[in-house]
């Protein structure tokens, strides 16, 4: 009876480990499929490339290409270009102390005529519609073509951002040199920004230097106590400065670059676009005598 019981054991133990085993493959065959991909259908699907798709190309482009017809041109120069000459570009600043985007106006003159003309996009000259005003170059339509007109050569060998322009026969008479560059009109000048930064620098090692700069520009105020403007007082100091470029005692400044000069927050924020390299040109709005006036200077 004690055999019998032991033999009933070990058989019954047998069987366990017989479940167990069973157990354990059938797991094995559940996760290899996932976790081992046979190798066959692994070399099959890398076998296997994407289909090949033409890009998409819009179907004004397909008739060009189907018919022959030639793809619009760049504008390029001509009767325009000789009728007009680009001087310069400034970028044009908002009042609430900011960039006005990326809004720029150009700088024309009439050849024939000698007028000064400025002008930012779709605004008209007589004529001439404005398409586009860019850094170096503008783009210009008298109703049925259009036209590109570049950045004319400057006194100091390179146009307006240091970029190279226009033949040098276009270059304007020098009337005047100065520490900070040409005189080329009557209220136009030509300027070194790399000579103005000089300065720049020899101001904000002196600061009392610095100070009487700023000084000497004073408070215009309007008939309500607003501050509407700086009157130039050279008597406080810097009057080298001023005078080499272009202003004279009691001038008044109105707006650079469009922006109204009513704080020195103001001033302060044209200097820093000026110190970074974003202006092309500066064009101060000024009351001289009762009338009003713009000096411009390009940047070279």
């Amino acid at each position: 009876m004690v055999m019998d019981t032991s033999k009933a054991w070990t058989m019954a133990s047998l069987a366990l480990w017989g479940l167990a085993v069973l157990l354990a493959v059938r797991l094995a065959l559940a996760v290899w499929p996932v976790t081992h991909p046979p190798a066959e259908a692994s070399s099959q699907a890398a076998a296997l490339p994407e289909a090949f798709r033409w890009p998409a190309m819009a179907e004004e482009l397909w008739q060009r290409l189907r018919f022959g017809e030639p793809t619009p041109a760049v504008p390029t120069a001509g009767s325009l270009a000789a009728r007009y000459r680009l001087a310069g570009v400034f970028l044009i600043l908002s009042n609430d102390g900011r960039r006005g985007g990326e809004d720029r106006c150009a700088i024309l003159d009439e050849r024939q005529t000698q007028k000064q003309f400025m002008a930012s996009e779709g605004e008209w000259i007589d004529d001439i519609r404005v398409v586009r005003v860019e850094r170096d170059h503008v783009v210009l339509s008298d109703g049925t073509r259009e036209e590109l007109v570049v950045l004319a050569a400057g006194t100091l060998g390179a146009g307006a951002g240091g970029t190279p322009t226009a033949a040098a026969a276009d270059v304007p008479q020098v009337l005047e040199t100065t520490r900070f560059g040409n005189r080329v009109g009557e209220n136009r000048w030509e300027v070194s920004r790399q000579s103005v930064l000089d300065y720049y620098q020899e101001m904000m090692d002196n600061p009392e230097r610095l100070a009487s700069l700023f000084l000497a520009m004073e408070p215009a105020r309007d008939e309500e106590g607003k501050v509407a403007g700086y009157r130039l007082n050279m008597d406080v100091g810097e009057k080298d400065f001023y005078t080499q470029v272009g202003f004279q005692d009691g001038d008044v400044v109105r707006k650079v670059n469009s922006m109204r000069m009513t704080s020195q927050r103001r001033a302060e924020y044209f200097i820093g676009e000026f110190v970074q390299d974003r202006l092309g040109a500066v064009v101060i709005d000024i009351e001289r005598d009762g009338a009003s006036q713009k000096l411009v200077y390009l940047v070279q």
